[in-house]
């Protein structure tokens, strides 16, 4: 396993806030920026979380550790669909 580079990883890092900044990271870009820096997807997005963080903005899950409150819709309006994945009763 190849070590980390600092300088390389520090300009990922430059590249990452500038597209956050910019509301700029769409879907893709963490894999084009991969391919850039030769490194993987999983790693830009490892930064990309920790950029997140940094900037205040948390990341995933970010609104439950900032007190916000999470709207739960009552299971009876999942009972249809339920009922419809429920497999076919065979009559015989």
């Amino acid at each position: 396993m190849a070590k980390r580079d600092p300088e390389r990883t520090q300009k990922m890092r430059i590249a990452v806030r500038y597209l956050l900044e910019r509301d700029c990271l769409a879907k893709g870009n963490q894999s084009r920026l991969a391919e850039h820096f030769h490194v993987s997807r999983q790693r830009v997005h490892q930064i990309v979380v920790e950029e997140r963080r940094r900037l205040g903005w948390g990341g995933e899950g970010a609104g439950l550790l900032n007190g916000a409150t999470v709207a739960v819709p009552s299971a009876q309006g999942a009972t249809p669909f339920l009922y419809a994945l429920r497999p076919q009763e065979s009559q015989g």
